[in-house]
């Protein structure tokens, strides 16, 4: 009988996502001493199967995810997919083209420049750039922005605005409550948007499984039985 699987965290935990332990698939807290599995970048079909095998399981989601009706895509039926294979070999008889897969190689020529180091970087290549940090409600007020490699760093005000000195090519890092998001830095370009990705929620997850409008028909003849 098919049903649905509706899952949602009614009590999301504040523990922060970056501090966790990093373990397979996941990060372990060590304040409830469980292991939190990532599901961000997961398909509905791969939460499922988890779910199927782990009754009780701490996660993390996007809010996108949650408080809706999972969808697997349906097999094809493997006798469709004899009888597609069968036609495309029937129709390629008599066909004297060949065609060979030759692998290539790739050779990545990008090359992004880094300054690790302040005491080496020269002060005449430092200028000051300004920007604005928000998420799906707005500015961000406090959240840290910095220079990776360096210790060039400052805070958002009020308004979720920022003002540090930079050179060309170097990654801006905000961060705020385990958001994280990097930017490069690019030439003739001196006012930058940071938007933090939408809010994940950790937690303990709650599923329930609704049957379809057929399994709910089966179902009340079976209880005609009863």
């Amino acid at each position: 009988m098919t049903k649905k699987i509706n899952i949602s965290i009614p009590e999301p935990c504040h523990e922060n996502w970056e501090e966790m332990s990093h373990v397979d698939k996941g990060r372990y807290c060590h304040s409830c001493s469980k292991v939190v599995f990532d599901f961000t970048n997961a398909s509905d079909k791969e939460i499922i199967a988890h779910l199927n095998h782990n009754k009780n399981t701490c996660g993390r989601f996007l809010n996108v995810q949650l408080n809706r009706d999972l969808i697997v895509a349906k097999q094809k039926s493997s006798y469709w997919v004899i009888a597609t294979t069968g036609l495309l070999s029937f129709f390629g008889v008599g066909s004297h083209n060949s065609y060979a897969q030759v692998k290539q190689d790739t050779i990545q020529t990008d090359k992004v420049t880094s300054f690790t180091k302040d005491s080496i970087l020269n002060p005449n290549l430092l200028h000051k750039i300004t920007g604005i940090v928000i998420d799906e409600l707005g500015p961000v007020l406090e959240a840290n922005v910095s220079v990776k490699g360096t210790i060039r760093e400052t805070k958002t005000d009020f308004d979720g605005k920022f003002e540090i000195e930079v050179t060309d090519g170097e990654i801006l890092i905000a961060t705020f409550l385990g958001s994280k998001k990097e930017i490069q830095i690019e030439k003739n370009k001196n006012n930058y948007e940071i938007i933090f990705d939408p809010p994940m929620l950790i937690g303990e997850i709650v599923y329930i499984k609704k049957q379809t409008f057929i399994g709910r028909q089966i179902q009340s003849i079976r209880n005609w039985f009863r």
